[in-house]
């Protein structure tokens, strides 16, 4: 392979790598606001003195026992901390495949300047 064409293969999966990093730091963010939103909701609902609750459900609201409705927040929190958990390892791969390719395209436009 020519340097030329090294040079764009490396240069087209380096904005690939950017762009799913991108993404995956957006999908990041997302589901840490939807953590802390969990987790102020639980903390909310369990300073009410009652024992139901009215909780959301489109445009409706369905009364509903306040520990079920903890508990369904807390599952979802675990759900969250699964996908967060995976995310920070694509991001982890992401930035250093990044890093790798910058150092490789480095190393490559060096040589080409010798």
């Amino acid at each position: 392979m020519t340097t030329p064409q090294l040079m764009q293969e490396m240069t087209a999966s380096l904005r690939s790598y950017k762009v799913q990093l991108d993404t995956v730091n957006q999908q990041l963010f997302h589901i840490e606001r939807q953590d802390k939103l969990a987790a102020v909701t639980a903390k909310e609902l369990n300073s009410y003195p009652t024992d139901h609750v009215w909780r959301s459900c489109g445009r409706a609201f369905i009364l509903q026992e306040k520990d079920k409705y903890v508990a369904d927040l807390s599952s979802g929190e675990a759900a969250l901390k699964e996908q967060m958990k995976n995310l920070k390892i694509k991001q982890n791969y992401l930035e250093t495949s990044v890093e790798k390719t910058v150092g490789n395209l480095k190393k490559v436009l060096g040589k080409n300047g010798e």
